[in-house]
């Protein structure tokens, strides 16, 4: 007679359930969302504070949360042509970076009294500039101007008030104008 000897899945010692590993995985990415929303809702408590305290990583958001006021000021260049008519002057002429970063780059120039420098610089390149579309400008200013938000942002670019903080010549040459420069 033939024993069949009959054979059982049992499991090894250590290992564990399918659904229960599956279950802990879920657990865990449960708690680990918890945590990251508590982290990100976490600042906003500062906006009830007296004195809110903003700290990178752990930002208020400021930016959306920051009363402003009715107007903003800025500093700019404006060039002018032979019959007075002015044309903004765009920041890269200013500066290499990004727009934000080249704005403050020149809010700190203006602030501490190089504002002439700014101007020279501006206008050196709106000399040498290659593009036709400056070559007809005869001088460089720089420009503090306070812009009320409501008419800006309904179509009405002209500013509150303007005060020219330098201006320049920009002088060419005979041979630079006959070219176009």
């Amino acid at each position: 007679m033939s024993e069949f000897i009959q054979v059982h899945d049992i499991p090894a010692s250590g290992t564990s359930d399918p659904s229960r590993h599956f279950l802990s995985r879920k657990v865990f990415a449960g708690v680990l969302g918890f945590l990251l929303m508590g982290a990100i809702l976490a600042p906003i408590a500062q906006n009830w504070r007296p004195t809110p305290r903003d700290s990178f990583p752990f930002s208020y958001y400021p930016m959306f949360s920051a009363k402003r006021g009715d107007s903003y000021v800025v500093n700019y260049m404006v060039g002018l042509d032979g019959q007075g008519n002015r044309h903004t002057i765009p920041f890269r002429f200013a500066g290499s970076g990004g727009h934000n970063q080249t704005r403050r780059q020149i809010y700190r120039l203006v602030r501490e009294g190089k504002a002439a420098m700014l101007c020279e610089e501006v206008a050196d390149k709106v000399r040498s500039d290659a593009e036709p579309v400056y070559s007809h400008l005869v001088t460089v200013q720089v420009v503090t101007g306070e812009f009320r938000f409501d008419d800006y942002f309904n179509g009405n670019k002209t500013p509150v008030k303007e005060r020219m903080r330098a201006a320049c010549q920009v002088t060419r040459s005979e041979q630079a104008k006959e070219v176009g420069h």
